[in-house]
């Protein structure tokens, strides 16, 4: 039996995944290191008109970028993803936002690199930042500053550094998250509601008991006491995913 649709207003017609319009993939040579902001989870891929240009990049943090998920929030899947790298150009048909160019991304994932994965809900120990009594020492940011996160080292009489300021412009709160989970190991949940982009600064000072800078005893101090955040660590529901498969993407691919 056929069925057709008589008042085409009421058809609904599956809209097609966005898909980059070219894109080449090429592993990088053994021992490759890894870019110099990818440990804090600040890469820029993405340049107006639609085009995304990875270099030297982990299958793991495509996915993590991809997806807006920190590196504890996903689990299984083979070792080689953490560890070979990727150069990827893609060019987009016409402009392209970031989120399209994020879902053309997923997309690439799984036609390219065969990424099978799935969503699961599940308890688990994490930080979960609410907002408490007092306002939190998020400031709105100036006119012509750029989204970035900067390290200045502050020396002491005798030349060695005794602390490092931080100086965070046009940042989200669910990006300040995802910076801090990068260091502490471990999920960090957003649940402040604060939404836009803020400025901020806070000193991380290292001391016998916590010679890092990034210790995770000092990230968690400074956005209590600095930043005026509450922080807490308790078992939450947090969407997770699985990964079910992937393979290696070959020269020439």
């Amino acid at each position: 039996m056929l069925t057709f649709c008589l008042n085409p207003g009421n058809c609904q017609v599956p809209e097609k995944a966005p898909a980059f319009e070219v894109a080449s993939i090429t592993p990088c040579k053994p021992g490759t290191p890894e870019p110099p902001l990818e440990h804090t989870g600040m890469a820029q891929f993405t340049l107006p008109g639609g085009t995304f240009t990875a270099r030297a990049t982990t299958l793991k943090f495509l996915l993590e970028w991809a997806y807006g998920i920190q590196p504890s929030q996903h689990s299984g899947g083979p070792s080689w993803m953490g560890v070979d790298r990727y150069d990827i150009v893609a060019k987009a048909e016409g402009h392209a936002n970031d989120e399209q160019i994020k879902l053309m991304v997923q997309a690439l994932l799984a036609e390219r690199f065969q990424l099978k994965l799935h969503h699961e809900q599940r308890v688990i120990p994490a930080y979960v930042i609410t907002i408490g009594k007092m306002p939190p020492k998020l400031y709105p940011p100036k006119e012509g500053e750029v989204h970035a996160l900067r390290f200045v080292p502050q020396t002491g009489p005798d030349g060695k550094t005794v602390t490092h300021h931080v100086i965070g412009t046009r940042y989200t709160v669910a990006q300040l998250t995802d910076t801090f989970a990068r260091q502490l190991g471990t999920v960090v949940v957003n649940r402040t509601g604060r939404d836009g982009e803020f400025d901020f600064d806070l000193d991380l000072t290292p001391d016998e008991s916590r010679p890092s800078p990034v210790d995770p005893g000092l990230l968690i101090s400074a956005m209590r006491e600095q930043l005026g955040l509450t922080v807490k660590y308790q078992k939450t529901s947090v969407d997770l995913l699985v990964i079910d498969g992937a393979e290696k993407v070959a020269a020439g691919q």
